[in-house]
């Protein structure tokens, strides 16, 4: 789904010209990570150049018209933030990143547990030994209505999309550059290529000698029916760093809710030992064994909900799923040229593409129809794929070695 939102972008631009664009989908659009998003929009991050450009993008979720064509429905219930309280490991982070987000103008402070209280409508178990935070301006969108949206977009700016389309092989010219795309459907020749493929990037890729550090980290999913006295649906999304939750209202009488990334690099560096070990590669995103949580992981979820919610007795539970974060090993994009193949663009976005996708379809397009980016605020030299390829992966891994990754 956030391959279609970036290249809408794009064809509206080069629709003004005789060029084509089509999108290549391995199976069904947005029968992927996307159809099992949880389409939270935010802007806080702990780089600050991501947090401007989340702004920048949750603007543009507000106002989609201009930008494809098309209206998306979407709510701002805001966020209510948890985090260990004063003393404690996270809590100098926590306050830097509340400093650098207001340095770059987004709504983030801090409140007490009184106002956390209010916010909470009564119904959040407040703790003396936590902090909290609100972000007003976090968005709600729901999946289904992003990819109608999007495929109404795509027919409407003239891009061509070619589903079971699965990329075979490419054929590179005497200048080192991508001229044409080899499918199941036949061959397909090209000006620029853009890889949005996620975590089938690196086996994609990889007959190029283009390595691309993306692996796959499982998030579990679950949703409970609750009454509306016990857990009211006028709720804000709770980000609870001290359960490793986010919790949101969803869909009337839904509470749903799945674990955050891992940011440790001990953890990161786990997820690519287990990536290395899956055959399967990024096809297990379409494993239906994937579709089902296990007790213990239900168990562990009900836990979260009894410790957070005030009235939360035993939640019926409804349904889950895996899915998971395509990550890099430093969380952050890999967004702009190759830095071996000139007409090839990355745009991957470290299990966050969906809320940047607007952003990113802008900087794409920029990149291929200017030469560089042209919006004055942003600078995308820290998420090149140069980070990477510049030195041997066991240097990378030693020089982030205990650092917390960001937001």
């Amino acid at each position: 789904m956030h391959s279609l939102i970036k290249l809408v972008s794009i064809a509206r631009k080069l629709n003004k010209s005789a060029n084509t664009v089509a999108l290549l989908e391995k199976r069904i659009l947005g029968a992927g990570l996307s159809s099992r998003h949880s389409a939270i929009i935010r802007s806080a991050n702990a780089a600050p150049m991501a947090a401007r450009m989340a702004q920048l993008a949750t603007q543009h979720w507000k106002n989609m018209n201009p930008l494809w064509g098309v209206e998306i429905p979407f709510e701002q219930p805001g966020a209510l933030w948890i985090a260990p309280e004063a003393g404690q490991k996270n809590d100098n982070q926590w306050r830097q990143l509340e400093h650098s987000l207001q340095q770059e103008g987004i709504e983030f402070h801090s409140l007490t547990h009184t106002e956390a209280a209010e916010l909470g409508q009564h119904a959040i178990k407040i703790n003396q030994d936590e902090i909290y935070f609100h972000e007003p301006e976090a968005l709600q969108l729901d999946p289904a209505d992003i990819l109608n949206a999007l495929q109404n977009a795509a027919t409407l700016n003239g891009i061509e999309v070619m589903e079971h389309t699965q990329v075979t092989g490419f054929d590179v010219d005497s200048n080192g550059r991508i001229s044409a795309v080899h499918s199941n459907h036949g061959s397909i020749t090209c000006d620029y290529v853009i890889n949005a493929a996620g975590a089938w990037s690196p086996k994609l890729f990889a007959p190029l000698n283009i390595p691309i550090p993306i692996s796959l980290e499982p998030v579990y999913v679950a949703n409970f029916l609750v009454g509306t006295r016990d857990i009211p649906t006028s709720l804000p999304i709770i980000a609870d760093f001290v359960h490793h939750a986010y919790f949101r209202r969803w869909r009337g009488s839904i509470l749903h809710l799945h674990q955050p990334r891992a940011r440790s690099s001990e953890a990161i560096a786990q997820a690519f030992s287990r990536g290395l070990m899956n055959p399967a590669g990024a096809n297990i995103i379409y494993d239906p064994s994937n579709y089902v949580l296990n007790f213990d992981q239900l168990e562990a979820y009900l836990g979260k909900v009894k410790n957070r919610f005030i009235k939360a007795r035993t939640p019926l539970y409804a349904g889950g799923y895996v899915s998971f974060f395509d990550i890099t090993p430093d969380l952050r994009f890999i967004l702009g040229k190759d830095s071996k193949i000139e007409n090839l663009v990355h745009v991957l976005g470290a299990g966050q593409a969906l809320k940047y996708a607007p952003i990113f379809g802008e900087i794409i397009s920029d990149i291929i129809l200017k030469g560089q980016v042209q919006h004055s605020q942003i600078d995308i030299s820290e998420f090149s794929i140069g980070r990477f390829s510049d030195q041997a992966f066991d240097q990378f891994w030693s020089a982030h070695k205990r650092a917390e990754n960001s937001l």
